[in-house]
């Protein structure tokens, strides 16, 4: 299973936009077809960002219901990777932490450094290519092929 890190800011705007890929990357880790990890400051800022944000309830329980699929790991590593934003090196800690292969993020800052110690940081759009790309079942890709087969 793959393990990631979203930032907040995948979070806020996936969980409003079911067509997004960010929902669908939220929606697998739910379903625990993926394995997203975090710390405490990524956590908390998570959440305050999210009541400050967002407004649907419905939105804030799928929230919810993600943190509770997600897995919380102990904040020990400290780096300064990204100088120019402090904020987003917990990010690249809670990676480090959880063992992830990927930060999902839209953060210029990040997408910039491309890769840290075999961490990807990559958009939700190009982490679902590799996730459908990857994946034994290849859900909708399959669903799709199904469709053309069967109507042949």
């Amino acid at each position: 299973m793959q393990i990631i890190v979203l930032d907040t800011n995948v979070l806020i705007t996936g969980v409003q936009d079911e067509s997004s890929y960010a929902f669908r990357i939220i929606d697998a880790c739910i379903k625990k077809k993926v394995q997203a990890v975090f710390n405490r400051p990524l956590l908390k800022e998570n959440k305050l960002k999210s009541r400050e944000l967002i407004k649907e309830r419905d939105y804030l329980r799928i929230l919810e219901d993600f943190y509770k699929k997600a897995k919380s790991i102990p904040h020990r590593s400290r780096v300064k990777v990204v100088k120019w934003d402090e904020e987003d090196n917990k990010l690249v800690e809670a990676a480090i932490d959880g063992r992830a292969e990927f930060i999902v993020t839209e953060d210029n800052d990040l997408l910039f450094l491309g890769e840290y110690n075999k961490i990807k940081m990559v958009t939700p759009q190009e982490f679902w290519r590799h996730y459908q790309a990857a994946s034994e079942d290849n859900g909708e890709w399959n669903d799709w092929m199904k469709g053309i087969m069967n109507d042949s």
